[in-house]
């Protein structure tokens, strides 16, 4: 609930941003909790669609439970791909990244750059790495727009009215992409994801998806059935011969009992004749 409070507050006092442009990549059109709405996927273009975290992450953290779609679909690519943003008048703005790992559980198995045109802005991003398993991160680019000339930093670079955004691939499996959104206005004024509750969220997030409601015997460990017993027949119980280890030296012990006495008197006798 205080995440959900948390989440309401930022987006809040980000009204200055306004979203001129929204995709959900991987998946289809999407009205967010703080009214951006997404455009669906491009059919046309290099690349996988998965809704993977859909059905093995549905309990996604970190983000409004309304938007969690954004985060469960997902473009990726075997090699470099991108999509192409229009941009018509000078002014600033931020180019909003959207991702999640819902597949891999270590760090180092994804990692790729991304470039706007041509430009590296973000390089060797391993999202496990930033926040875990299951758990939404975005990423931020500010830049800024004026007439012909397109301001990352300290890189000016030519434009001609089209932001291209690439991800790229490396030597660390495919890159990919959850959605993207471009907001016209400062860094400041753009909706952010809250704080991450604690170093241990993306275990927190391990039980969160072993509770998925929907497939309540996912992760329930089976019931094996114990096999019938034998009905039992009543009959006299029979004794066990090993119950009493004992038992066995009695007729011996009364034997020698017997027999001894009746020696010593036969002896008495011969000796007073």
């Amino acid at each position: 609930m205080l995440l959900l409070l948390i989440s309401w507050l930022l987006l809040k006092g980000s009204e200055g941003a306004r979203a001129i442009w929204a995709l959900n990549a991987g998946g289809g059109s999407h009205r967010g909790v703080d009214g951006v709405m997404y455009k669906p996927d491009v059919a046309d273009m290099p690349g996988v669609v998965s809704d993977h975290g859909v059905t093995h992450v549905p309990l996604l953290a970190r983000v409004h439970p309304q938007d969690r779609i954004l985060y469960q679909t997902e473009r990726y690519n075997s090699d470099n791909f991108g999509y192409d943003i229009p941009i018509s008048k000078s002014g600033n703005y931020v180019l909003n990244l959207k991702f999640s790992e819902v597949y891999f559980r270590s760090p180092n198995q994804k990692v790729f750059d991304i470039k706007m045109n041509n430009q590296p802005v973000i390089e060797g991003l391993d999202i496990f790495n930033k926040v875990g398993f299951g758990t939404a991160h975005d990423e931020y680019v500010p830049f800024k727009i004026d007439g012909n000339s397109l301001l990352i930093g300290d890189y000016k670079l030519a434009f001609d009215g089209n932001l291209h955004v690439e991800f790229v691939k490396t030597q660390f499996d495919n890159p990919k992409v959850n959605a993207l959104v471009l907001y016209e206005g400062s860094l400041n004024e753009v909706p952010k994801l809250p704080p991450l509750e604690s170093e241990d969220d993306d275990i927190v997030q391990e039980d969160i998806i072993e509770e998925d409601p929907t497939k309540p015997e996912m992760h329930k460990e089976r019931h094996v059935p114990e096999p019938p017993q034998q009905k039992k027949v009543s009959r006299p119980k029979k004794a066990n011969p090993y119950d009493d280890q004992s038992a066995q030296y009695w007729p011996i012990i009364i034997s020698i009992g017997v027999f001894l006495p009746t020696v010593i008197l036969l002896y008495s006798r011969q000796k007073a004749s």
